[in-house]
């Protein structure tokens, strides 16, 4: 076997914990490579040429794993390797959603027990996610979050920017569609179009979540106010689908249209659109897990 390894030293991938990983699993291989990221694009490209390998082993956040992702998509469906991931990030949470070890050696350990798991993939026209596609209060958010308390704080640097953002958030009008049939139509304070169960290290709690259901889980709401500050200031903002807060259902495929632009949040990547596709390629790639 050859096993592909993609790390990002800017993520916290020091060479110690390199070295913990390639010795934890060094005796599965015949051939263990190493590619280090030195800038955006890099993981990409790298994981798009990855096709040689049986093993693509992931050392960083949730951002070089989008990279990945977005790589690995340009393949075709059986050239691509099975990904392993060693949580290196702030949040990580799509590791998060898979119960994955967050200590580098145990999360080697995983790897070694060789035990797989199809994952759905998010396309949003030309480009893919493995956790969300959040508009409004969620991309807000994550754009605005200031890097030295992500850095000192990690998750609470996250719940810090949600409360300054509630100051300035503003409703925005969209038309929702699944398929071509429109379900919703009027104003929104924020909008998750998501595949995982994690966002900012808390809990979606969407009890009809699934990797593998081909189904994509929507959650909208209009309300900006004390119960969804009162939900997060006692960290349960999870996306709870019995909440009269918000607004659910499952999904294929959905069209989003907004009346102006809006920055769109995609794995905690942004750009800016109003108009977006949005499916899901159900058991497009292979994970290694627990």
């Amino acid at each position: 076997m050859r096993a592909l390894i993609i790390s990002n030293p800017k993520s916290g991938t020091s060479e110690t914990m390199l070295g913990e990983v390639i010795g934890t699993i060094e005796s599965l291989y015949e051939e263990i490579t190493i590619k280090k990221t030195q800038e955006i694009g890099d993981a990409l490209r790298f994981s798009s040429e990855s096709g040689p390998f049986d093993h693509l082993i992931v050392i960083g956040g949730d951002g070089t794993l989008n990279e990945v992702v977005n790589g690995l998509m340009t393949l075709e469906r059986e050239e691509r390797p099975t990904v392993g991931i060693i949580p290196a990030g702030t949040c990580n949470d799509f590791a998060r959603a898979l119960e994955l070890p967050i200590q580098p050696t145990q999360a080697a350990n995983v790897i070694k027990s060789k035990h797989t798991q199809q994952v759905d993939v998010i396309q949003v026209d030309e480009m893919y996610a493995l956790n969300f596609v959040g508009i409004g209060l969620i991309a807000d958010t994550s754009r605005q979050i200031d890097p030295d308390e992500k850095e000192s704080l990690g998750s609470i640097g996250y719940f810090l920017a949600t409360i300054r953002q509630f100051r300035e958030a503003d409703p925005f009008e969209i038309r929702l569609y699944r398929k071509d049939a429109l379900l919703y139509e009027g104003d929104v304070s924020f909008l998750y179009i998501g595949n995982g169960s994690y966002l900012g290290t808390v809990p979606t709690k969407l009890e009809t979540q699934s990797f593998s259901d081909g189904l994509l889980e929507v959650v909208h709401s209009s309300s900006i106010g004390f119960p969804m500050i009162r939900q997060l200031l006692a960290q349960q903002l999870g996306l709870d689908q019995k909440s009269p807060e918000w607004n659910h259902f499952q999904a294929s495929h959905v069209k989003v249209e907004l009346s102006q632009p809006q920055i769109i949040d995609i794995d905690g990547e942004h750009f800016e659109s109003e108009q977006l596709s949005i499916q899901i390629r159900k058991n497009a790639v292979t994970f290694l897990t627990p």
